[in-house]
């Protein structure tokens, strides 16, 4: 296997046609006294358990979620390409495959690749990449971005998602979907075969459904409303799985506004 297999910035033939252990310093919370105001900021870790560079971006993306102050809005996509070498991640599916290439087709890519990290689907580094990272998230909360508040009814087969919306002058006139997605954290797999053969690995904010919840036209300054009932596979540990709301520009994917919660988060909405 080659020193470039390794790195993982593996080149993978996708048609793109016709498709639209910590590290050492925290993530600082990008705000200071007298700053603009900052929003939360999504960051996307495509990643498989079959890519051997792909576990120090995992833990990357745990320490976001652990040490952004609520900041970060991280969620992982298993992408199903590397399922053929040897390993078939178990939270791996092609929709986050496509979804990985129609970033790469807005962000002018020719390949697609693991660890990539997608910040408010404006920009895109090595997911592993610290330093190209925080400093990608501290100029995305500098944007102008929708407040998103959630509220959380969860019961055995669904959570039934409450989003007051609230978007900023800057933003009216935009059509924004809204997309709700469920993710489970804690999650730890006995890797058998493929480059991380014999390896432990836990992955975090891993996505387990994702779905338009609505669309929403930001055209007068009250607040927006939405529910949606999302459903819970039986499989899925009720106490490590969360929802994740935010808003995305359907034609330049980019990202204005997101917000999470714990099922077990019982802290009142508003």
């Amino acid at each position: 296997m080659t020193a470039a297999r390794h790195l993982t910035l593996l080149l993978v033939a996708v048609a793109l046609t016709g498709m639209s252990e910590q590290s050492a310093a925290p993530m600082a919370r990008p705000e200071t006294a007298g700053a603009p105001a900052v929003h939360t900021v999504l960051v996307e870790l495509f990643t498989s358990q079959g890519c051997s560079s792909c576990p120090p971006a995992d833990r990357l993306l745990t320490k976001l979620g652990q040490e952004s102050d609520g900041r970060v809005v991280p969620l992982s996509f298993h992408v199903d390409f590397w399922n053929h070498l040897g390993w078939s991640d178990p939270f791996s599916h092609a929709d986050w495959t496509q979804r990985q290439v129609a970033y790469a087709k807005i962000l002018r890519l020719s390949n697609v690749y693991t660890p990539e990290a997608v910040v408010d689907g404006r920009t895109e580094m090595v997911g592993s990449d610290e330093n190209r990272l925080g400093a990608a998230i501290k100029a995305a909360a500098a944007l102008p971005s929708a407040e998103i508040s959630l509220g959380l009814e969860p019961t055995d087969s669904k959570v039934l998602v409450t989003a007051d919306i609230d978007v900023p002058e800057a933003l009216r006139g935009r059509k924004l979907d809204l997309m709700l997605a469920v993710f489970e954290t804690t999650l730890v797999t006995n890797v058998g075969r493929g480059e991380n053969s014999g390896r432990v690995l836990r992955n975090d904010y891993v996505v387990r459904s994702l779905e338009r919840a609505a669309r929403i036209v930001a055209a007068a300054p009250d607040r927006v409303r939405k529910t949606a009932a999302l459903a819970l596979a039986r499989e899925w540990k009720r106490s490590a799985l969360g929802v994740a709301a935010f808003l995305q520009d359907p034609k330049s994917l980019e990202i204005l506004g997101a917000n999470s919660r714990l099922l077990s988060d019982r802290r009142p909405h508003g």
